[in-house]
């Protein structure tokens, strides 16, 4: 007989078949085999999105989907396009025109976006990003802890190069670095003076030194060359008091330095040797000659520069922005500073003095301000001999930033923006020629519903101002960005209070338990800097960082 099967018990299991695992079939990487080539054509058309995504595919796709030239064509059409579009007259111009190309690259000054000192190629995808930030109002903020206690006057401050140079009574000169967040050099002042006004000249950057120039309430100014390498400040001139009153500005750009007293006296000075000077016979309208040149006795380790030009003014009015720029031709020494009028109160008034870049000679004297032909200063009366018109009778009118006195004036060429007291901002266009200087009637900005403390504007026309609150303002470009700060430090908490604008963006800042005020300070193309003060009487940098 054949064995019977065994029968399983009740609460035995049973094993059934495992059936086999299906394969699925994945489609053929095809584009692994193409060249880098035809990848990067394919990637030129694809969305930032997609792109970023590609990124993280592999090793060779980060490397093409981050090319220089897809991230240049991308910034072409998003923020380099929509403004040509507003040209007149661009809209109708040949589709080539308006088509990106990477060998037509002067639609760009990629001089600014080169890495200083290093002759880098630009870092395109970088650069879009940082514009994404400041478009959208992106950043970190993180404070940088200045003193202790307040000073009086207040801590003076300027930003240039990624540099932070500070000047008070109390803490002397100090340079910090804005990328490592710390202290990289110290000069105590001592009994030279208390300073009043600071000036930066970023000519020497590239080669890692900066020059400083201060003034002092005494009248006095000195000069510093700071070397960021070796982390030092080095004296360079000290100019004696002088009974002129308190220096209420500056402006350096070695070897030429410009000055200016509560009186209104502005002087020019060069630290090159050339020829004795002659006295100054040009005759102008704001400002008339106070002083021929004169020798300046200092120690024999100090340079001697010289008093080229000593101009006494009766019609320019604080507040003042000085400046010294070079071209092909002449050297500019400017003084833009408020004008008071007849029965329109308030304007912008503009004197260029042109030296020669040879001998350093003041050569011309120019005058403009932002009145119609016709119009006379109130403080200017007419004379044949100064060949003004006979002032003429205008209905009073605030249209053109006219009217209110101004409470700030930021000078960059060709630019000239003031801040009113009525929250409102106006902006001029400056233009000089060989043969003239103009000014163009002001452009008003509105939006603003609380007073703008500072504004500062660059020369190529990127503006920021800073506000203590109020919702939004309105950007030369009608457009408005409030800025979204993120802290880097876990200790600090967002409010909504201190805002900043970029041309004007609104922003947000940091909560303390006591009563603060910010104050501004400046920018450039990566950061932005307010100087916080605190009830307490502690002083700290707010970095507000878009890289």
């Amino acid at each position: 007989m054949p064995p019977k099967r065994r029968r399983s018990s009740a609460g035995e299991h049973i094993a059934l078949p495992v059936p086999k695992r299906v394969r699925t079939q994945h489609p053929p990487d095809r584009l692994s085999d193409l060249s880098d080539e035809l990848l990067i054509r394919i990637l030129h058309n694809l969305p930032i999105s997609s792109l970023l995504q590609c990124q993280r595919l592999s090793h060779r796709f980060y490397r093409l989907a981050g090319d220089s030239q897809i991230w240049k064509n991308l910034y072409y059409n998003r923020f380099v396009l929509p403004r040509a579009l507003r040209i007149p007259g661009m809209r109708t111009a040949p589709d080539e025109a308006l088509h990106f190309s990477s060998r037509r690259s002067k639609w760009l000054d990629d001089n600014t976006l080169l890495k200083r000192g290093e002759g880098k190629e630009t870092d395109w995808k970088r650069q879009y990003k940082l514009r994404y930030n400041w478009s959208v109002g992106a950043c970190e903020v993180q404070e940088i802890h200045v003193a202790d206690r307040p000073s009086v006057p207040s801590t003076l401050v300027r930003l240039a190069d990624g540099i932070v140079v500070t000047a008070s009574k109390e803490n002397g000169l100090q340079a910090w670095d804005l990328k490592g967040k710390k202290l990289i050099a110290t000069y105590v002042l001592g009994d030279e003076g208390i300073p009043t006004s600071l000036a930066v000249d970023e000519q020497e950057a590239r080669t890692g030194r900066l020059g400083i120039a201060l003034g002092f309430m005494d009248g006095g100014w000195g000069t510093w060359e700071l070397d960021i390498t070796g982390r030092a400040f080095k004296r360079t001139f000290k100019h004696p008091a002088s009974s002129n009153g308190i220096l209420s500005a500056v402006a350096y750009a070695k070897p030429y330095i410009l000055t200016i007293t509560e009186r209104q006296l502005l002087s020019l000075y060069s630290f090159t040797a050339a020829p004795p000077l002659e006295e100054d016979e040009d005759g102008d309208l704001g400002l008339a000659a106070a002083a021929t040149t004169a020798p300046i006795h200092q120690p024999e380790a100090m340079p001697h520069p010289r008093l080229l030009a000593s101009l006494k003014s009766h019609t320019s009015w604080p507040p003042l922005s000085l400046s010294i720029r070079t071209t092909t031709s002449t050297i500019i020494a400017s003084i833009a500073y408020s004008l008071p009028t007849y029965l329109s109160g308030y304007t912008i008034g503009l004197q260029e003095l042109h030296l020669s870049p040879v001998t350093g000679i003041v050569s011309s004297s120019r005058l403009t301000s932002a009145l119609p032909q016709g119009f006379s200063s109130l403080l200017s009366p007419s004379s044949p001999s100064s060949g003004t018109s006979t002032p003429t009778q205008i209905p009073f009118s605030n249209e053109a930033g006219r009217g209110s006195r101004p409470t700030t004036l930021s000078y960059s060429h060709p630019y000239i923006l003031a801040t009113h007291p009525d929250n409102t901002l106006t902006l001029y266009l400056c233009t000089s020629t060989a043969s003239s200087l103009t000014i163009t009637p002001g452009t008003k900005l509105w939006g603003h519903t609380s007073s703008v403390s500072s504004a500062e504007i660059t020369p190529r026309g990127k503006a920021v101002s800073s506000f203590s609150s109020g919702k939004r303002g309105k950007r030369i470009e009608d457009r408005s960005v409030r800025i979204r700060p993120e802290p880097k430090s876990s200790t600090s908490s967002k409010r909504d209070g201190e805002k900043i604008g970029e041309g004007e963006m609104d922003g947000g800042g940091y909560e303390e338990e006591v009563e603060e005020s910010k104050r501004w300070v400046g920018f450039d193309d990566e950061m932005v800097i307010v100087l916080k003060e605190s009830g307490r009487g502690t002083q700290a940098l707010m970095v507000y960082d878009f890289t």
